[in-house]
């Protein structure tokens, strides 16, 4: 039901989503409320940076094995737009210096009309996110991955849900470019409530 509706709104909403993204926390995170909070950041981060309104979705993830030093804690999940070719054409300042400090070959493929290649781009995504102080840093800081399957990515997004944590809960509803305006959004949790949404940019 839930996956059937946000694939109904991906459709709707004409949305292309990019890259699956995996942030741990450097510690057990039981706060979902910072979490949340955290999610919201991050969209700004991502959104600043660029200069562009890239659509993002966010996802919580309880870790449920026992043997791990995080288990009852959080981590999260992002499905995320690419950006238009012609933002990659006309960089926005904070681009340009970025990347000239960190890819001088794909600022100059970009400012020469082209496109940076897919793995420019993760490796600028992944630094990208690591500006935001909940992102840990180092090489299992965070991970990013071309999505080449959304359905089944979005099914990995939603597997808690209504189990491990509450719908409400694994859809960042605040933090995600979701408008609670048009569509009927079940929320399963301790009672049903019903909520809308939308598209938004």
């Amino acid at each position: 039901m839930i996956q059937d509706t946000l694939n109904k709104l991906i459709e709707d909403c004409s949305i292309e989503f990019k890259y699956f993204v995996t942030i741990p926390y450097r510690f057990k995170q039981t706060d979902l409320r910072q979490v949340h909070s955290d999610n919201r950041g991050l969209r700004r981060t991502i959104r600043d940076f660029y200069q562009y309104q890239i659509r993002t979705w966010f996802f919580t993830e309880m870790h449920t094995d026992p043997d791990s030093k995080h288990f009852g804690g959080f981590h999260r999940h992002l499905l995320v737009e690419d950006i238009p070719p012609e933002r990659w054409r006309t960089p926005s300042k904070r681009m340009e210096r970025f990347l000239s400090e960190h890819d001088a070959e794909a600022l100059f493929t970009a400012l020469s009309g082209g496109i940076p290649t897919d793995n420019q781009k993760v490796v600028l995504l992944k630094r990208v996110l690591r500006l935001h102080s909940s992102v840990p840093n180092g090489t299992l800081g965070v991970v990013v991955k071309p999505i080449t399957e959304l359905n089944g990515v979005l099914g990995y997004c939603l597997k808690q849900a209504g189990r491990e944590i509450s719908i409400a809960d694994v859809v960042d509803l605040n933090a995600s470019d979701l408008d609670l305006s048009n569509k009927i959004w079940k929320t399963i949790s301790r009672k049903t409530e019903r909520r809308k949404i939308f598209c938004v940019v």
